[in-house]
């Protein structure tokens, strides 16, 4: 039975992917957080704001209710709302149970810190399917002091317990820099002691304030290559895929919308497309010339891909080579992004061991 449900939802994958159905949307319900994480990519956490915006420029809850019924009515089934912090939200669980009303799975993206057993239980009952958790350390010193909030690291554990307690399924997201990266395999440990799946991710991009500091946590190819020896299970033992396309979901089955409005091919790529202020959602993703381009791209317009050896063994992801480089079919040449990097390895990794 479980081999054929992931069929089916691979087969439904691709018929998205094949038919640019929006099957996944990601919203930004505000840029608001309780802490300050040093690597986040919206703005740099140390200003009370996105620069040249206000807050009282975010989506009014009409607004994201609307927006809600338009990603529905186009397709959308996988809806994940994040922020900021969206728990900061006070329409947050009316937004889940519109979401669960018209028949979408609902993610939340935390950072856990403000799921209390209450605030869990009102979630649970609006409908809400997952929490995804983020973790920067396998203790309190080294996840505070990333978040740059003291006693961050308790109150996020036991958000994670409360949502367990209540059976709302959650994933644990380690993001790793150079402040962290010695603890991946207790934070693996972690995890695996707590029952709860983990994933890690090694990239970390500028921010869109356009300031490049959270760069300076990029952890290096040595530190990279001992990540994935010490964490074999997640270095693949071949190809991860054909070749044929360095393509994403980006604008064919996936999209963002900004706490503004905005609509992104993905929430990391803040390429705007349209906004939903003054266009309904179908429009946009229908005639957008920003996504027209991005679907009929081929691998030929990805200079530094095209050529590349190490293609099969390539993670890359349009967003995060567009926040660090500037250019969406970039780098300008390999080895320009830090995923480059992780290709080679990867496939050496894969070959020789």
């Amino acid at each position: 039975m479980g081999a054929d449900v992931g069929t089916m939802t691979s087969r439904m994958w691709a018929r998205a992917h094949e038919q640019c159905i929006p099957l996944s949307v990601t919203m930004e319900l505000t840029l608001r957080c309780n802490l300050r994480c040093v690597h986040c990519y919206n703005f740099d956490r140390e200003l009370p704001y996105l620069p040249g915006r206000a807050r009282a420029e975010e989506l009014s809850d009409d607004e994201v209710l609307r927006i809600i019924g338009e990603v529905r009515a186009a397709g959308c089934l996988y809806l994940a709302f994040t922020g900021g912090e969206a728990l900061v939200h006070p329409g947050l669980d009316t937004f889940v149970a519109h979401a669960r009303t018209l028949g979408m799975f609902v993610r939340l993206k935390s950072n856990g810190t403000l799921l209390s057993a209450k605030r869990v239980q009102r979630l649970a009952v609006a409908g809400v399917s997952a929490i995804d958790v983020s973790l920067y350390g396998s203790d309190a010193r080294t996840h505070d002091d990333f978040v740059k909030v003291d006693g961050a690291f308790a109150r996020t554990w036991s958000g994670i317990h409360a949502a367990r307690d209540a059976d709302v399924e959650v994933k644990l997201s380690f993001v790793l820099g150079r402040r962290n990266i010695a603890q991946a395999d207790a934070m693996r440990t972690m995890a695996e002691a707590a029952g709860i799946p983990a994933s890690f991710d090694p990239q970390i991009t500028a921010r869109q304030d356009g300031s490049r500091s959270s760069l300076d946590l990029l952890i290096d190819q040595a530190d990279i290559e001992r990540f994935y020896r010490a964490q074999s299970a997640l270095a693949p033992n071949g190809p991860i895929h054909d070749g044929t396309s360095v393509q994403c979901s980006c604008a064919r089955s996936v999209c963002g919308i900004s706490a503004f409005g905005d609509v992104y091919p993905c929430i990391g790529a803040p390429l705007v497309a349209g906004n939903l202020r003054r266009q309904p959602f179908a429009e946009i993703w229908e005639t957008s010339s920003t996504f027209s381009w991005i679907r009929g791209l081929t691998l030929d317009d990805f200079a530094a891909c095209r050529q590349c050896e190490h293609r099969t063994y390539c993670h890359r992801s349009s967003g995060v080579v567009y926040h660090n480089t500037g250019d969406y079919t970039g780098p300008a040449h390999f080895g320009d992004e830090w995923v480059c990097h992780e290709a080679a390895l990867l496939h050496r990794l894969a070959d020789y061991g």
